[in-house]
């Protein structure tokens, strides 16, 4: 037995010396054994200034079976940089004598919380992360585009007033327009919303934007969840816009309206006046529905109204008129658990006298396209519209394009990617349009491509190209 536990010894330290050998603690000292790492830039892509930002990884790779000692760690600019930097849990700007064993690896953490540039304009903020080891000078580039913004917290509108498009907007926690008074958006202008943010109009919203400057309404994660994915392209970013009853005459004309929880919310008032009309414009990505009619009167024309959790649209009452619209849902991030056109039932649409239209609208999608297709005695009406499901037309479907393949430019589920323009000349949404609906400003779609040869269906005529002739 002593003699098998001496061999057990013998063959326990031989393990161990081999095992050591090849971790070897030994530092290297050669100018050919230095770091790698994950990537060469870090960009933080656009943020605001003032505000900290999501942390970015870097990983230090030491590839040599010694270990290195890395001399130094230092932030090119030093106190006066925009990004912050953590090596093995401490922050700082300079790091001394960090080492890295054979074989392993190092995360450094990186924000970036740059201060007021003063400009209107972005700004590129650069720095590099310097590295010294065994004599030899590495470095990766720090890179952010910085915006100023102005920052609105919990504020009230009490009187007429414009938010211009010098500088971006971030609003926290609610904007509200008080009763009487009128809140004007500048052609170009951009406001961020906080999570849960919103936008709250008792008095009157006019956001009129152009086709060469938008009004953006979204949420202000300018960073991504996954590489593929900006927070942009999602939805519940923040709340949405709620018009409240005694809200009228409001206007959206060139505007972006996307990333919300409920997205527009049109509460029951007068329907003698219009509520809302909406014009060129793309709502776009509700987590709930995207737009909701109460007792009111809407009207939108040449927009795009795409992807809800629920509903892209709710009438629930009232007059609602919608033309040359792209109506559909393919929302990516759930499964749609509503019809892309939601109305009551058949007695409660005749009980509360509602009163739709849907002309030359492309109405497509994963979900059922209209919660009720009975429609006998509504005052409902589908007239010269494209379905991308079979059916007949009767008193209140009228020149419909059933099982209409619309051929979009893109629809990328994947990589959340989408663009519904028309991008085949296959698709069964050109020449389909009534041109009596296509009469000025709507001889003309959202991008200013003329309706005189023919009259597509939907905000987007088709625009033959190499790609998709």
């Amino acid at each position: 037995m002593k003699g098998h536990a001496i061999i057990l010894c013998i063959l326990i330290a031989g393990i161990v010396s081999c095992f050591t050998a090849c971790i070897d603690d030994g530092f290297t000292t050669s100018p050919s054994d230095i770091l790698t790492f994950s990537t060469d830039t870090i960009n933080f892509d656009t943020i605001f200034t003032e505000q900290g930002t999501a942390t970015r990884t870097l990983k230090v790779y030491n590839r040599s079976d010694k270990s290195l000692n890395i001399s130094s760690i230092n932030l090119a600019k030093g106190s006066s940089s925009g990004f912050v930097v953590n090596v093995d849990g401490l922050s700082g700007t300079t790091f001394n004598n960090t080492e890295i064993r054979g074989q392993d690896s190092l995360y450094i953490f990186i924000i970036a919380n740059v201060a007021a540039t003063g400009n209107a304009l972005p700004v590129e903020n650069r720095d590099s992360l310097i590295f010294v080891t065994n004599g030899v000078r590495q470095e990766v580039k720090l890179l952010a585009q910085t915006q100023d913004a102005k920052r609105l917290r919990g504020i009230t509108i009490n009187s007429d007033s414009l938010l211009t498009a010098e500088k971006p907007f971030i609003i926290y926690d609610s904007l509200v327009v008080a009763p009487g008074v009128t809140l004007t958006i500048e052609p170009g202008a951009t406001l961020y919303f906080n999570s849960n943010a919103f936008l709250s109009v008792r008095g009157r919203l006019l956001a009129e934007g152009s086709r060469d400057r938008l009004i953006t309404l979204r949420g202000d994660r300018l960073d991504k969840m996954f590489d593929n994915l900006p927070y942009n392209n999602l939805a519940g970013q923040w709340g949405g816009v709620r018009f409240f009853d005694g809200s009228f005459d409001n206007r959206l004309t060139h505007v972006m309206l996307r990333g919300t929880t409920w997205g527009i919310l049109c509460d029951s008032t007068d329907t003698s006046r219009t509520t809302l009309s909406i014009h060129n414009s793309i709502i776009h990505n509700a987590t709930k529905d995207l737009i909701t009619a109460q007792c009111n009167r809407v009207q939108i024309t040449n927009s795009e109204l795409s992807d809800a959790g629920h509903s892209v649209i709710v009438i629930n009452g009232g007059t609602a008129e919608f033309t040359h619209c792209t109506i559909v849902n393919y929302y990516f991030y759930d499964i749609i658990t509503g019809a892309t056109i939601q109305i009551p039932s058949i007695e409660e649409a005749k009980a509360k006298g509602i009163s739709a239209t849907f002309n030359n609208c492309l109405i497509a999608g994963n979900a059922t396209p209209i919660s009720e297709r009975d429609l006998t005695g509504t005052q409902i009406y589908f007239n010269s519209c494209m379905l991308n499901v079979d059916g007949s037309d009767d008193n209140n479907f009228i020149n419909t394009y059933w099982g209409g393949k619309p051929h979009f430019m893109q629809i990328d589920r994947e990589n959340y990617l989408y663009d519904y323009r028309i991008g085949s000349a296959e698709s069964s949404a050109i020449g389909w349009g009534d041109p009596g609906y296509a009469t000025p400003p709507l001889d003309y779609d959202m991008y200013g491509v003329s309706r005189s040869e023919h009259v597509d269906v939907g905000a987007y005529q088709f625009v033959a190209n190499e790609e998709n002739e």
